[in-house]
């Protein structure tokens, strides 16, 4: 048998022929950041087709068994030329060369007028405008901003409008949630108001199984909508085959308010909802949602785990979810964790090494999103390797953006960790609009990153109060945001950090790695554009003792003293915030439209536009 080493397909036997056809995406096309490449290859080899693969660059990024390519890939913004191929067993290859535009939107980049809606994120990405409650397939929640108080004549488009005025259809200025409908076709989601376009944001439209579970049916009926199951694991195993196989399409699994998933599952995995299969690709998923109108709570404080999953090509959407140890501990990628509602109120002590929410995997071309997620009331009497979320080994292609972190911090070291205890160091990382409050260490800790194999960065963040003084753990590392190179030697490059607000970092001085930004270890540098950094004295300084390799433009320092000398247009003023807690900026600002367009972000963490004059911090 054949075997592929390094991208070629070793074998002795005669070449043949074959034919890779590519169905998406389309030669020439502008793809967003994470896109579906989907194609069927054969050959004229007795034996068959052996092997696929996906080139960037010249570079093997995906490969598997088989004759069929069904998998999502994760670039950087910009031109990019991409090959799909197959290795043969008669020891030929065939391949089909694509050149793509990657874009930072999506698609479409909507209106740049003040007040345009804005799209952050949806918590499905496929799914039918058929079948379901009443007919009109799944239902949509579209995140973002400046979509009115209400509908008025506002619209929702996905090829042909959305329908809005369903049961529990509802329309608010940061939040709607839709049914698609017989209209939907595959495209872009867009929001008008006004006569102004959002940005699209990418939706499949596909055959969907679409089951219920409701704490008034029973595990005797057929999961529809009038003869719901009454567990979550009966829903389950009857689209997974009772754990034989994937559903064989897209599937939307929901959980209507009050089903009872607190309790172990009985799976053997100390959780009460144990993921043991996913979905097949990024357009045949398998979805986990709570249904509009009410809360669905999975999980407890004395089981182990909330969910517990290895399903790849999951969605896991709209749930409260508490954990002893862990809320949702994800050991595969591929994975959308979306408008959950997270906690781990009580840890046990000693547990390190792990999260309220960990993700990790073993394939480095998985890809993660982390959207729109409350992570509160969570630690306790645990230890300094125990943090909020925590992005480990092999996590890469990974979009962590619009959560909140901290609130009722209880004791964990950090906000969001990237860490990979095994393996190479991670890339292609992109942490935005967060608003992290509390914990004993850094704010955001990027502790083994490789940025020159795949951007890394951070912006549009609100970082405050965090490396408190009480810290009990002892010294880790105590900064707003930190860049690690963990080992140093392995890694190099650049990662870009702007438009942030930091705010009271690093209160715990003990060891002197404290600060608004810091370099741990040399290896990767840190560029500084367009940050606020207000300090109360200068025992919290702006940038940590003894970081190398930091340099940037256009950032205001506050309250430590004189600005680092690498910055060659800073602001030292008063930012004036609107408020002790609002961290907006007043009219009179000294940050207001005094950053740079060089590297600045073209909204601001609440969706409003930048233009050509940025601010400085999160808020424009």
């Amino acid at each position: 048998m054949p075997t592929l080493i390094a991208g070629a397909l070793i074998s002795c036997a005669v070449p043949a022929f074959g034919a890779v056809a590519v169905t998406t995406p389309a030669n020439g096309a502008t793809v967003g950041t994470s896109f579906p490449v989907v194609a069927t290859t054969n050959t004229t080899c007795s034996q068959g087709v052996a092997a696929v693969g996906i080139y960037v660059d010249d570079k093997l990024q995906w490969s598997a068994d088989g004759t069929t390519v069904n998998t999502t890939i994760t670039l950087t913004p910009g031109a990019h030329y991409v090959v799909v191929q197959n290795w043969d067993y008669c020891g030929g290859a065939t391949k089909t060369g694509l050149n793509l535009n990657v874009s930072d939107s999506s698609t479409s980049p909507g209106s740049s007028l003040p007040g345009t809606p804005h799209i952050n994120y949806t918590d499905l990405n496929v799914g039918s405008g058929s079948g379901g409650d009443n007919g009109n397939g799944v239902y949509v929640r579209i995140f973002g901003d400046n979509f009115g108080a209400s509908q008025g004549t506002s619209a929702v488009t996905l090829g042909g409008q959305l329908v809005t005025n369903c049961s529990l259809c509802s329309w608010s200025d940061t939040m709607i949630i839709a049914q698609l409908g017989p209209a939907a076709k595959t495209g872009n989601i867009v929001v008008n108001v006004n006569g102004l376009p959002s940005n699209g944001v990418p939706f499949t439209v596909t055959p969907t199984t679409i089951v219920f579970v409701s704490p008034k049916g029973l595990d005797t009926n057929n999961g529809s909508f009038t003869a719901p199951f009454k567990t979550w694991r009966a829903a389950f195993n009857s689209v997974t085959s009772r754990d034989s196989a994937s559903p064989s399409q897209n599937t939307v699994i929901y959980l209507e308010p009050g089903t009872d998933v607190t309790f172990d599952d009985g799976r053997g995995y100390k959780a009460a909802m144990s993921l043991d299969l996913g979905g097949r690709s990024a357009t045949s998923q398998l979805s986990i949602v709570g249904y509009p109108g009410g809360t669905v709570n999975v999980g407890s404080t004395s089981v182990a785990n909330g969910i517990k999953s290895w399903g790849k090509f999951t969605t896991i959407a709209n749930l409260n979810v508490v954990g002893e140890r862990s809320a949702i501990d994800s050991e595969v990628g591929n994975v959308r964790i979306i408008n959950n509602s997270v906690s781990c109120p009580a840890p046990p002590s000693g547990i390190g090494g792990t999260a309220c929410v960990l993700a990790e995997t073993t394939n480095s071309s998985d890809t993660w999103a982390f959207q729109g997620n409350n992570v509160h009331d969570t630690g306790g009497n645990v230890d300094k390797t125990y943090h909020a979320v925590y992005f480990s080994s092999g996590a890469n292609h990974a979009d962590v953006g619009w959560n909140t972190i901290g609130q009722n911090f209880k004791g964990y070291c950090r906000g969001i960790m990237f860490h990979a205890t095994t393996g190479s160091n991670q890339y292609d990382l992109h942490v935005h609009d967060n608003v992290i409050t509390g914990g004993y260490c850094d704010g955001i800790q990027l502790a083994s990153v490789n940025p020159s194999q795949g951007t890394v960065e951070v912006y549009n963040n609100v970082v405050a109060h965090v490396a408190i003084a009480s810290n009990p753990y002892g010294v880790a590392n105590e900064a707003g945001i930190a860049i690690n190179s963990d080992p140093a030697g392995s890694t190099s490059g650049t990662v870009q950090v702007y438009n942030n607000t930091v705010v009271d970092a690093g209160a715990y001085t003990l060891g002197n790695q404290n600060g608004c930004f810091g370099v741990v270890y040399a290896g990767a540098g840190i560029n500084l554009t367009n940050n606020i950094c207000v300090q109360p004295s200068a025992a919290q300084p702006y940038i940590q003792s003894k970081s190398q390799g930091v340099t940037g433009t256009n950032n205001l320092w506050y309250g430590a003293g004189a600005a680092p000398a690498f910055d060659s247009r800073p602001v030292v003023s008063p930012p004036s915030f609107a408020s002790a807690t609002n961290f907006a900026l007043q009219s009179n600002s000294a940050g207001k439209s005094a950053g740079t367009s060089s590297k600045a972000s073209q909204v601001d963490i609440v969706g409003d536009q930048r233009g050509s004059t940025p601010s400085m911090g999160a808020y424009q």
